[in-house]
């Protein structure tokens, strides 16, 4: 199956297929019949490594490029990844987000890195647009679901453990400077996972780009962002799975969608979850409810300028669910997305952003 996305003057192309808890893309080559030039192909080198708990792929299309510039191109790729897991893993004791979730001091301002600002700042951004069904100070409740750093309960929580942890989510006790960070209350804590990979793909591209690859694809845990065109001369296209539970990514598609000069992102309810009392739970928490979502909305995939603006506004849109979220989409510029729906009898479907239907692959 193929694929491409492209953000920004950028365009690439992965040729895996691979579960990524939470992302519903499957990633390949280029399908046949999409624009571009024909007949050509240039050299096309690829490099691949770990990152934040998952996998990156980067394929870079030149004429010139050599072995050595491959090799210092990886070096510095993982460098700049191993900052970016430095500064906002949870599972990093000494991250910086780490090191704010663990101290207890309340209005003591801590300093913070000019990239933790960056994603900081966007993250109250979505938070604030969304109305808060995006909220990075969800980490207590992701916790207490299973589905952060530490043990999991054994049980749902009765309501008075519920109103507990609830009293410690909100993006009010968050104090936030362009350099520091502050809290009000002890057990404040912050979780940045739905848009730091987002962020650490933007970085990557960015970074290429300032390299002089013209063309380039990087991947980083299903989250997209492109520059140029592929091997081929052709734009890139992606595949968006069908949210069905247990299969693989690309096995079922829903819809390919062709790009250039956008990011996309997906989140949904079925690769990432616990049964617990009998009941399947989603890793996706509302913060306004503090509880996992239950609606009926399996997956969302977001088109945007950013990767990281992408991979936040699916995780708002998820919680959100298709009627609330939908309204929502087309009521913010330069963002569109596809809403799948599971209903009753195991079928699906679909809602789309009026812009979505010019991206799509027919």
């Amino acid at each position: 199956m193929n694929f491409n996305v492209s953000c920004s003057n950028i365009m690439f192309s992965i040729q895996q297929t691979r579960v990524i808890p939470g992302l519903l893309i499957f990633i390949a080559g280029v399908l046949a019949g999409c624009s571009g030039q024909t007949g050509i192909s240039y050299p096309e080198s690829s490099i691949s490594g770990s990152t934040m708990g998952t996998t990156y792929h980067i394929k870079m299309v030149d004429t010139l490029i050599t072995e050595s510039q491959i090799r210092a191109t990886q070096l510095r790729v993982d460098s700049l990844l191993l900052a970016i897991n430095q500064s906002m893993s949870t599972y990093i004791p000494t991250s910086e987000i780490s090191r704010f979730n663990q101290s207890t001091e309340i209005n003591s301002p801590m300093k913070i890195s000019p990239q933790f600002a960056v994603v900081l700042k966007s993250s109250l951004d979505i938070g604030h647009r969304s109305g808060g069904a995006f909220d990075i100070t969800v980490m207590p409740l992701v916790n207490f679901y299973g589905f952060g750093f530490k043990k999991a309960a054994a049980h749902l929580p009765t309501t008075h453990e519920l109103d507990s942890l609830k009293r410690f989510v909100g993006m009010q006790h968050l104090m936030f400077t362009d350099s520091t960070i502050s809290k009000d209350t002890p057990e404040l804590s912050l979780d940045l996972s739905a848009i730091a990979k987002g962020f650490g793909v933007d970085a990557v591209s960015d970074f290429l780009a300032a390299s002089g690859f013209e063309n380039t694809m990087v991947e980083i845990g299903g989250e997209v962002v492109c520059c140029g065109y592929n091997k081929n001369g052709k734009s890139w296209q992606i595949g968006i799975d069908r949210p069905y539970f247990g299969e693989k990514p690309g096995e079922i598609l829903q819809h390919v969608v062709a790009l250039s000069n956008y990011a996309i992102a997906t989140s949904g309810d079925y690769r990432n979850y616990r049964d617990v009392d009998g009941t399947r739970i989603s890793h996706t928490i509302d913060p306004r409810t503090g509880k996992p979502i239950s609606h009926q909305l399996a997956s969302v995939s977001i088109l945007a300028k950013t990767c990281m603006l992408a991979d936040g506004t699916a995780t708002a849109v998820m919680v959100m669910g298709d009627v609330e979220g939908l309204k929502w989409l087309e009521a913010t510029p330069e963002i569109e997305g596809l809403l799948i729906v599971r209903l009753s009898d195991g079928s699906f479907r679909e809602f789309l952003t009026s812009g979505f239907n010019q991206f799509l692959v027919h």
